[in-house]
């Protein structure tokens, strides 16, 4: 078998499922997370602003997880490159070249290719490859450094590391295990073997030194956030790690081969080298449970152990494979197979096969036992990839609108700061305190799992601005909805008096309706059309109603809007001289009792300059037996009740009936 022709087959196996993961029905690839926004924020930052920062004046040195990261980005928009095709591509070919490194861990030609091909098919690398994150790249440089250390290549291994190092935290404790396996193997060479040397980890000692120099630089803190927060021992977070590491595993269903490895482990048969693959897998899913897991989609949290995992349950199959027993080695193949189907599943939404009732088991097999992030449901496999891509657009479109229409000096808040910050350019306050510090804590917070945070203080700086959610969320006034959202978020949430000093806060804020415009080649079907903001009262465009009515008793409405384009319903109520209301209807008809209507909706609102537009001009009022004793007219955001005062976008306007 050519090993070579194969590895190039799983590669290409590799990037077409990422592409399939990724491109929509008219053939446009999904954007990036939106969490890889923050890292090209800070690039840009770094690039024209000649520092290291969020926003003037806020520090961007923690904003983002990775160093490696960062910089990359810095050095496609250094030379004007497009950072989503250009970090995508990195990926591809990070992926890509895991998978040939995988290839080269055994010496046998037909055992070497179980874990590329595994890899190939897998969902979770597949989307990891593309997602626009450090995540293929530090599975590269994770894989890379198991290779070295193994073949003993020690200038590799020495500059793997520290690379590894720079492209994520958490990957030191990587680092410190592979130190610990090379003294035990000092302690207790191999046959044949003499002992390898300590020296190559002397070069990421240096990269963590230097790595603490700029971070003491620009924070004047020596600790990175993962570091610190491990200090803060926090059930609630391991609980959500663990629930994230389990997902994972059920998700991307191929890690289940480690059975065979563990198996044989306990029969103290397991080869050195799957007992090493054992030990750094488990160091590096150990580290995801201490830090409360991402919860990325598509198990992204255990996507850069991935290949060392397969890598150790291919040692064990390969051990099962080999048996004399025939029972032994039907169950090693029955379990690959099963493998291969379930990883092959995972990448297709939940439905029947044919006239198979699968729809179901699929949706039972992906149900997370992880608490979702904020915002979002949770879903596992394509689902939840599907989730991230409409959230992903849909924040984008918002980012877009706020760039072309707002004060570039209005402030934003949103647990959401990533596609926002960069498309609009905008001051950006992350509410959940990952690119930015969020009270109580004084410097930003990496860590996965419940979040608290002193919402009453977020609230306190006055934003101009607040996008409260990263998907449309109709049937609730915005205000109580978003409400809701602080109090579970609060550290003081569950005090009665703490909602209404919330509620107080939220006062100063009014509800807008923003149009959102369909760019580009993607479906129009996969967008929204507008979104809900929280815009700060004295921020409000200057808009004036005038009504009137006519010597024949029709109604004219005028209205004068300077600011932002904004959705609008035009709401006309009669009030009788009982004191009931009654919606009017666009022809004047009075609704039926009860029944909330507008007079005119989803009025695009645009510059009217020094002339005023006819909403509403010389329709008769055909009142019926109704005697009325006044009209109300007001302007509302789509979607919100007229009655609420957060919802109105202009002072109403009575007109007396004659």
């Amino acid at each position: 078998m050519n090993r070579s022709l194969v590895l190039l087959v799983a590669m290409a196996v590799l990037v077409a499922h990422s592409l399939a993961l990724r491109t929509d029905a008219t053939g446009a690839l999904a954007p990036p997370y939106d969490q890889a926004f923050v890292a090209f924020r800070v690039a840009r930052n770094l690039v024209f602003e000649g520092t290291w920062s969020w926003s003037p004046g806020v520090p961007g040195f923690d904003s983002h997880p990775s160093t490696l990261w960062v910089l990359l980005s810095a050095a496609a928009e250094r030379f004007s490159l497009p950072i989503n095709a250009v970090m995508r591509g990195v990926g591809i070919v990070s992926a890509a070249a895991t998978l040939m490194l995988t290839g080269a861990f055994h010496p046998d030609r037909a055992a070497s290719l179980v874990v590329p091909m595994l890899l190939a098919i897998s969902g979770a690398m597949a989307a990891a490859a593309v997602s626009g994150t450090e995540t293929a790249l530090l599975t590269l440089l994770l894989t890379g450094s198991f290779l070295a250390f193994e073949r003993r290549a020690d200038v590799s291994l020495g500059v793997l590391t520290l690379l590894a190092g720079w492209t994520h935290g958490e990957a030191w404790v990587f680092v410190g295990a592979l130190l610990l396996l090379r003294l035990l193997a000092r302690l207790r060479p191999e046959d044949g073997r003499p002992a390898p040397t300590l020296w190559p980890f002397a070069v990421p000692a240096v990269g963590l030194g230097l790595l603490t120099l700029l971070r003491v630089g620009q924070t004047g803190e020596a600790l990175s956030p993962f570091v610190r927060d491990l200090v803060e021992t926090d059930p609630g977070r391991l609980r959500h790690g663990l629930a994230t590491v389990r997902d994972g595993l059920v998700s991307c269903a191929s890690p289940l081969l480690v059975v065979h490895a563990l198996w044989y482990l306990l029969r103290g048969q397991l080869s050195p080298k799957g007992r090493r693959a054992l030990v750094l897998a488990a160091t590096w899913l150990a580290t995801v449970v201490l830090g409360g897991g991402g919860g990325l989609p598509f198990a992204e949290d255990i996507v850069p152990a991935l290949p060392i995992l397969l890598l150790a349950g291919q040692e064990g199959l390969i051990h099962a494979l080999n048996s004399w027993k025939a029972p032994v080695r039907g169950i090693a193949w029955v379990t690959f197979l099963g493998a291969v189907l379930a990883s092959t599943v995972a990448s297709v939404e939940p439905r029947d096969i044919g006239p198979l009732p699968t729809a179901g088991l699929m949706r039972a097999w992906l149900k997370p036992t992880a608490a979702p992030r904020h915002g979002r449901e949770g879903a596992l496999g394509r689902r939840g990839l599907l989730e991230e891509e409409a959230a992903t657009r849909y924040l984008r479109e918002i980012g877009i609108f706020l760039r072309d229409e707002v004060d570039p000096r209005s402030r934003v808040l949103t647990p959401f700061p990533g596609s926002i910050a960069y498309l609009s350019g905008l001051p950006v306050e992350d509410l959940l305190g990952r690119a930015t510090a969020a009270a109580p804590r004084t410097r930003p917070s990496h860590t996965g799992g419940p979040r608290r945070i002193d919402a009453l203080a977020a609230l306190a700086g006055r934003p101009e601005h607040i996008v409260p959610f990263c998907r449309p969320r109709a049937g609730e006034p915005l205000v109580e909805a978003f409400l809701g959202d602080l109090v579970r978020l609060d550290v003081r949430g569950s005090d009665p008096e703490r909602r209404e000093a919330l509620r107080a806060a939220l006062a100063d804020y009014e509800v807008v309706t923003i149009p959102l415009q369909r760019r580009g080649r993607e479906n129009p079907a996969l967008r929204e059309d507008r979104a809900r903001l929280l815009r700060l009262r004295g921020e409000r465009a200057a808009t004036e109603l005038e009504a009137r009515l006519d010597g024949e008793g029709r109604l004219s409405v005028l209205l004068e809007h300077h600011g932002h384009a904004q959705l609008a319903d035009l709401e006309v109520v009669l009030v009788d001289v009982a004191g009931a209301e009654w919606s009017l209807s666009p022809t004047g008809r009075p609704a039926a009792p009860g029944e909330e209507l507008a007079m005119r909706s989803d009025l695009l609102l645009g510059e009217t300059g020094d002339r005023p537009v006819h909403l509403v001009s010389r329709t008769p009022l055909l009142l019926g037996d109704i005697e009325g004793r006044e009209l109300r007219v007001e302007l509302v955001s789509p979607g919100e009740s007229g009655g609420d005062p957060a919802a109105r976008l202009a002072d109403p306007v009575l007109v007396p009936l004659p």
